[in-house]
């Protein structure tokens, strides 16, 4: 369910870091972003999602380890709170299934991935836990130490709904995806794939049902996967530039548009690298640009337009793209606390 040039943007605030106020309405006016109501204090909403059917949002509140459920009014977009459940340290991403009855979070503190019901009012239920994850990695990992001084252990960050009972989830600090069918109200592995060690898989986007494609945080490379019989295999990986990672540079978010075209945003160097992937899962450069502001957290396309939410510099700049997925050039900046994640409403 969605209300055309309509936005809702999450970002942390101040008791981790941030200077954003909550969860706020936008709207696109032309080339503009403009602001569409005041932000409804949300404890860092580092994540949303849309419900499919019902005018209700949800957010990962990653600094209180919860997630949130809101109904939108119809005049004028407010946020009425449906209630809040426990989640996980670090709570960081929500995922509502296409049929709309479960919501997936996925917990980058300690590994925790949860299923919650989501009842007809769009209110969700008690969480049950998947099974912890198991490192594909051992030896590697207690002979090598983690990236930027980390702890070796489980952080799941993103997950991706296959179908209406069919998740997969990405575990950073594993090198693992996950896949899991959701039977009786519960997370089943079904099966895994291994990824090359110390990559960090962060995100990753669905071209086809036998087509996924992963941004790895760490090693800044794109890795296609494929099904594979019953399972999944790793086919391709191709840095994000020809230059990726650059010192201090980590990749964060992928995002997809119309015949393979991928736009990956990339931290440090504060740019946007531009690939594409054939139906067979090769992968191929095409450029990148500067993303016009600093540590782009995530993005959102929507045909020849690119917005950039920048955590680091306070801001949402859109770009304007040509054929090949390139800027032209940045078109508006607003004026944003913190953000984190920008969502088509």
């Amino acid at each position: 369910m969605t209300d055309g040039g309509a936005f809702w943007v999450g970002g942390y605030t101040p008791e981790m870091g941030g200077s954003g106020s909550g969860i706020s309405r936008w709207r696109a006016d032309g080339d503009a972003f403009v602001a569409a109501g005041p932000a409804h204090p949300t404890p860092s909403p580092s994540f949303l999602a849309r419900h499919p059917r019902l005018p209700v949002l949800y957010s990962a509140d990653e600094s209180a380890g919860t997630v949130s459920a809101f109904r939108i009014t119809a005049a004028g977009g407010e946020l009425s709170p449906l209630g809040s459940r426990p989640a996980g340290p670090a709570v960081c991403h929500v995922a509502v299934s296409p049929s709309g009855d479960h919501l997936a979070a996925t917990c980058w503190g300690d590994g925790t991935v949860a299923l919650y019901p989501i009842d007809p009012e769009g209110a969700l239920g008690e969480p049950v836990f998947a099974t912890p994850a198991e490192d594909p990695h051992p030896a590697l990992r207690a002979t090598t130490p983690p990236p930027a001084g980390l702890e070796a252990s489980s952080r799941a960050h993103m997950s991706l709904w296959l179908g209406p009972e069919e998740v997969v989830t990405t575990d950073l600090g594993y090198d693992l995806l996950r896949v899991f069918s959701v039977r009786d109200g519960r997370l089943h592995p079904t099966s895994t794939v291994e990824l090359p060690f110390g990559c960090g898989p962060r995100h990753l986007v669905a071209l086809s049902d036998d087509l996924l494609v992963v941004c790895t945080e760490y090693s800044c490379e794109a890795l296609s996967v494929v099904r594979d019989g019953a399972g999944r295999r790793l086919a391709a990986r191709l840095p994000l530039t020809p230059d990726s990672p650059r010192p201090g540079e980590t990749a964060a978010h992928i995002e997809a548009s119309p015949g393979g075209l991928l736009h990956v945003g990339l931290r440090g160097s504060d740019r946007i690298a531009v690939l594409r992937c054939d139906e067979a899962g090769a992968l191929a450069g095409i450029g990148a640009f500067a993303s016009g502001g600093s540590l782009p957290r995530h993005h959102a396309v929507e045909g020849r337009v690119l917005r950039v939410a920048h955590q680091g510099s306070d801001e949402i700049t859109t770009h304007r793209v040509d054929d090949g997925g390139l800027s032209t050039g940045v078109v508006d900046r607003a004026a944003v606390g913190s953000p984190t994640v920008i969502l088509a409403s």
